[in-house]
C-alpha cells in the first residue's frame, strides 16, 4: 500500500464491460450491482457508466469504519 505522500494514479474505467474487467467481475453481475447503487459510478452524457479508481476505493474505506451506536 503507497504511502500516504505517493501519489495515486487516477483512473477511468467506461461502460460495463471495463468496469466489470477492473472490479473482477462477471459483466451481468456489475451491471446489477451498478443499477443497485453497490457501485459509486455515474452514467456520462452518453448513458454509459463510468467509474473512477478513486471513488471506488473510497467506498470500500468507508465500509471499513466502526458504525457508532445510537445513543437514545
Amino acid at each position: 500500500m503507497p504511502h500516504n505522500n505517493m501519489p495515486y494514479k487516477l483512473e477511468f474505467f467506461r461502460g460495463i464491460k471495463s468496469i466489470a474487467n477492473y472490479l473482477g467481475l462477471h459483466e451481468q453481475v456489475a451491471q446489477k450491482k451498478l443499477k443497485a447503487g453497490l457501485i459509486p459510478a455515474k452514467k456520462d452524457e452518453m448513458g454509459r457508466w463510468v467509474l473512477c479508481n478513486l471513488d471506488y476505493y473510497l467506498s470500500l474505506k468507508d465500509e471499513d469504519e466502526p458504525i457508532e451506536p445510537d445513543e437514545d
